[in-house]
């Protein structure tokens, strides 16, 4: 127990030295249409269906790593029975499913979905922001430039509009067969368009190195040149 509580803290205490955690929030808000909000319905329940098929592919993983589990286990029993050594671990000592089986990738997978379709497909509006979450104590505000004296701020210049139309950049990036990098989870991975852009402005991707189970149907703003 003594050994459990110095590993908690030793984590704690490396958590804590690598400054605030953070997290991205959203909020949602509905269109105000009934067509739109039929159609959030209808994403809600694409949604939930995700999420089901989670916990089935959890529930096989967790099925796979025991059944897995149980035969390591009896293979060190024999072993040990064989040496005349005696039996100091049990199954569970072979059991990982804990957190070789997590579901909050593809949960998130399916909520970053959902708001593409609420925000995409509905015309619901789908905000972000930044949230510290974890040893905010630790923020440091951003620092201030140094300024020679009588100089005056300079203030930024206005940006010029985008000529990539109503979808920007993304636009031109969503022609079949383009390689694109896609924002999946707060990470970028290499991917390659599978058609021409939807008519509520979303773009078919297919991941590299992944099936085709994980294609995906993204916003523009998801999508840069690789």
């Amino acid at each position: 127990m003594s050994r459990l509580l110095i590993l908690c803290f030793a984590v704690l205490s490396l958590l804590s030295a690598c400054g605030p955690v953070y997290e991205t929030q959203y909020s949602l808000t509905p269109p105000t249409s009934a067509e739109g909000r039929l159609c959030v319905s209808q994403c809600q329940q694409t949604r939930n269906f995700c999420r089901q098929n989670c916990g089935m592919s959890q529930q096989a993983c967790v099925n796979d790593a025991r059944s897995r589990a149980l035969y390591e286990y009896q293979a060190y029993v024999n072993r040990q029975t064989a040496e005349k050594k005696p039996i100091k671990k049990s199954v569970s000592d072979f059991d990982h499913s804990s957190y070789s089986c997590g579901t909050n990738s593809c949960e998130s997978r399916c909520e970053a979905d959902y708001r593409d379709c609420f925000g995409g497909s509905c015309g619901g509006r789908v905000t972000s922001k930044r949230v510290c979450t974890a040893f905010c104590d630790q923020e440091k505000p951003a620092p201030v430039p140094m300024m020679a004296p009588g100089a005056v701020p300079m203030t930024a210049a206005p940006m010029a509009p985008s000529s990539g139309g109503a979808y920007g950049a993304g636009d031109s990036l969503c022609q079949p067969g383009m390689r694109v990098e896609v924002q999946s989870e707060g990470e970028w991975y290499p991917a390659t368009v599978k058609g021409k852009r939807r008519t509520d402005g979303r773009c078919p991707v297919h991941y590299d190195d992944y099936g085709a189970e994980d294609d995906e149907t993204v916003s523009l703003n998801r999508i840069r040149p690789l």
